[in-house]
């Protein structure tokens, strides 16, 4: 039998994990408990553990330190983490110490535990498969890192598919432990990173391997930022059912789509930010590159959806693959500057909307692309007949063909060129528009409601259009993301408050829209370069 040491500072909690599974069904028994690392420490000098299930923050040594000093004994033990929400950064850093999972306390079941258990592999006591599982993870991220992944991030931006042919792939994939398995799957995600500040930027690639390997225990992954996109690209054993095909389909639904789902979940709390993935088929690893393909495809498929972050490849549905679209001619120059030309607002939103009605039918990702490159082109033309004035609503950027990557719905593409088009034609009847519509109306919302507690989902709710549109175009025409800019308003009406009353601090942070006291300081400190006491000492500096 594995033995298992259970930590957490509360005995009711402990109590609770010791009776939430039958574990000498699992093969293991509780050897003991303690109620903080520096016990747990003193217990594994004298008794051995497989196992160590321990909460991140109890007093006197809590999980983090706990799994540091485990590793610097070199003792030969597994690391389970339970973690809050607000412990994720912790949780992460353990991750990097070498814990081996970590389970959220607001979804810990017991089937949750459960499966964490069945994924520990201690079957067998032969410390090589522990190192062989290791070592191709390495492997397989080297050639993520290397090949993989900046070769097919320019494909995707290209449409230059197909990927490299099956047959190229890493020396001795065949001897990984996804060949033992007999079959892998492989996640492409990608997410828009313009809202995430600094700090966020750099742990946000962490963050989404460490909730990918909480989903589908022992993978390979790597994240890379392009620009403001991040993308990540991750390969897994699998072990589907091979009889019915509804059982099949309900495995898929469980074991793949439901976490998936989880992580956008996650990640939209954690950061505020939407994610996309696509799952492939299943494959055995010497095809990775079809199953990395069929990845991509299916997290394409939630380009045409208004609101699906999720997508399992099926060849049923297989659209977005289509790498000789017909589009047909769909944008016509000649009829779009006659529309404008003739003010003809009316029938040239409808114009617009029947040539995207067109695009949704065929549901081809690179048509869509070529007509939005064909719309831009006829803008430039437009813009340069009539001559108009340029302003950050018809700045250059708004031109760039690149732009189509910042767009993650069918939906976002077609008000794109919607408000494109709007401006050439407020512009051309007139004069000058600082900022477009929906811009527009995002800053005037920040000015009405910074008291509040809002952001960029209550902003995009306001305007009508998705977090992901506004959070790009907001950055394209203004220069900086939505929460920079609504973070330096509520900051100068700080100062004012600051130079001009003598409210506490916590009081002059509800006023201006900060629930918490030391964040406010916080981000005060870091937009004006002073405290609070100190600005307010200096009358204003």
């Amino acid at each position: 039998m594995k033995k298992i040491l259970i930590v957490d500072d509360e005995y009711i909690v402990r109590l609770g994990l010791k009776t939430i599974v039958d574990w000498s069904g699992f093969g293991y028994t509780v050897a003991g408990e303690a109620a903080n690392g520096r016990e747990a420490l003193d217990f594994l000098e004298k008794n051995p553990a497989d196992v160590i299930l321990t909460d991140i923050k109890m007093p006197v040594m809590d999980g983090l330190e706990l799994t540091r000093k485990v590793r610097e004994k070199n003792l030969k033990v597994r690391i389970i983490l339970l973690s809050h929400y607000d412990d994720f950064s912790y949780a992460q850093e353990a991750i990097k110490l070498g814990a081996f999972r970590y389970i959220l306390k607001s979804e810990l079941t017991k089937a949750s535990l459960e499966a964490v258990l069945k994924s520990l592999h201690l079957n067998s006591d032969d410390p090589v498969t522990h190192e062989r599982q290791e070592s191709w993870k390495e492997q397989w991220e080297k050639c993520i890192g290397e090949y993989m992944l900046p070769t097919f991030t320019q494909r995707i931006r290209k449409q230059a598919f197909p990927p490299p042919p099956d047959t190229s792939h890493p020396a001795g994939a065949a001897q990984c432990p996804i060949s033992e398995t007999g079959v892998c799957v492989v996640f492409s995600a990608s997410c828009r990173t313009t809202s995430l500040l600094n700090e966020a930027r750099v742990k946000f690639p962490q963050t989404v391997k460490v909730l990918f390997a909480e989903a589908f225990g022992d993978l390979a992954g790597i994240g890379h930022y392009y620009d403001d996109n991040f993308n990540f690209i991750a390969i897994a054993p699998a072990a589907p059912p091979t009889d019915h095909a509804a059982i099949i389909e309900q495995f898929i639904a469980e074991k793949i789509h439901n976490p998936c789902v989880q992580i956008v979940k996650n990640i939209r709390q954690y950061y505020d930010v939407n994610l996309f993935i696509g799952a492939s088929s299943f494959g055995k690893c010497t095809e990775y590159g079809r199953l990395l393909r069929e990845a991509h495809d299916a997290r394409i498929g939630c380009f045409f959806s208004t609101k699906l972050f999720v997508g399992v490849f099926s060849a049923k549905r297989d659209t977005a693959s289509n790498t000789t679209p017909e589009k047909g001619g769909l944008v016509s120059y000649t009829k779009l500057i006659e529309l404008i030309d003739a003010n003809q607002k009316e029938a040239m939103m409808e114009y617009i909307q029947s040539i995207f009605r067109e695009l949704r039918a065929g549901s081809n990702y690179a048509t869509v692309h070529d007509v939005f490159i064909d719309f831009l082109s006829a803008a430039k033309l437009i813009h340069g007949k009539f001559q108009l004035e340029e302003a950050a609503s018809l700045s250059g950027d708004k031109f760039k063909y690149d732009a189509f990557f910042d767009l993650q719905f069918i939906g976002d593409v077609e008000m794109y060129i919607y408000e494109l088009y709007l401006s050439l034609l407020f512009t051309k009847q007139n004069g000058k528009a600082l900022y477009s519509y929906i811009v527009k109306s995002a800053i005037d919302f920040i000015h009405s409601d910074y008291e509040h507690n809002i952001g960029l989902a209550e902003a995009a709710r306001k305007a009508g259009v998705s977090q992901s549109y506004l959070s790009f175009i907001f950055k394209q025409e203004t220069g900086v993301n939505f929460n920079a800019a609504l973070a330096h308003y509520r900051i100068e009406k700080a100062k004012k408050l600051l130079a001009t009353t003598n409210l506490r601090i916590y009081e002059v942070a509800e006023q201006v829209g900060f629930s918490n006291p030391y964040y406010f300081s916080k981000i005060f400190k870091e937009i004006s370069g002073f405290t609070c006491k100190e600005y307010r000492d200096n009358g204003g500096c």
